[in-house]
């Protein structure tokens, strides 16, 4: 799905969707079938084990045992789990998954597992509730701290690392939240590239965005995260990009969080792809140099 040019990632697995999606099928088809079938020609539930990524450097894997039982079990594995489990991320798998939540799997963060034969909610809820697992957690921070401004309560600021290579600040203050990312890119022309990029975003923002928060991009740290340094040892190519969250932007909140800790991957997939964009007009340009090259030559025979 593209906006003005723009290509808005999914914020779900496609993958994890259609594996859920299909053992409920199976599971409803299995239950309605004609018990007079013959054996033979019974449905039955398969065996199932998958393991894929995800964004954020995340993990899933998707299992079920028929033999032993028909419960699947969903278990995701999220890097900065530990860091934010105790800022509404516990208080939200309690009240939106409850019973769902199972004792994690071994290597995992939290795992979630239900009888596809007799599951606990109708089948479309059930299916964006595991979907929706990983971003439900990562904008439990952000939701927090957007209703504690609501509210008029400040807190602390809080920060924890979205991905290896990004680190999230979370700022709140009198009538906005800010957000702020601090990336570490590959190297000096992926700062550069960002940098473009998100001029152009910019200007998209005003066009199209309405009350989306802007966003701006920077080699230093802004006045939010005074202290942090721009380079360590590790990171030598590292940028900033701060949105103000403000009340007009809380109409939608969940939306709205949504969209700041999916940008960290938005903003790399469009870097490649600006990259690649680059490099085939560079191609283009010097096929065209050497038709003029070949041309150029003078026969002397």
């Amino acid at each position: 799905m593209s906006d003005g040019g723009m290509i808005v990632l999914p914020r779900t697995h496609p993958i994890l969707k259609s594996a859920v999606e299909h053992q409920l099928e199976l599971a409803e088809e299995v239950k309605n079938q004609d018990p007079n079938l013959d054996s033979k020609e019974k449905k039955k539930l398969g065996a199932l084990s998958m393991t894929f990524y995800d964004f954020e450097t995340s993990e899933y894997k998707v299992s079920i045992n028929p033999k032993s039982s028909s419960v699947l079990t969903v278990s995701l594995r999220l890097p900065c789990y530990s860091e934010i489990k105790d800022t509404g991320v516990t208080d939200m798998l309690e009240k939106s998954y409850g019973d769902l939540v199972v004792d994690t799997e071994k290597g995992f963060s939290v795992s979630l597992a239900f009888d596809v034969m007799d599951p606990p909610k109708p089948k479309k809820e059930l299916v964006e509730l595991v979907i929706n697992l990983k971003e439900n957690i990562l904008t439990a921070p952000l939701l927090l701290y957007f209703n504690e401004m609501k509210s008029g309560s400040l807190t602390d600021p809080f920060n924890f690392n979205l991905r290896p290579d990004t680190k999230m600040y979370i700022v709140p203050a009198s009538g906005r939240v800010t957000v702020a990312l601090r990336i570490a890119l590959d190297n000096k022309v992926d700062l550069q590239v960002a940098e473009i990029f998100l001029k152009d975003y910019k200007e998209v923002q005003r066009r199209k965005a309405g009350g989306a928060p802007p966003a701006l991009f920077s080699i230093n740290a802004p006045e939010e995260v005074k202290g942090e340094s721009r380079y360590s040892p590790e990171e030598k190519h590292v940028g900033f990009l701060t949105f103000a969250v403000q009340q007009q932007q809380m109409r939608n909140p969940k939306n709205t969080a949504a969209a700041l800790v999916n940008f960290r991957s938005f903003l790399q997939y469009h870097l490649k792809c600006s990259k690649a964009f680059f490099h085939s007009r560079m191609r283009k340009k010097v096929r065209e140099f050497l038709k003029v090259l070949n041309r150029a030559k003078t026969d002397f025979e």
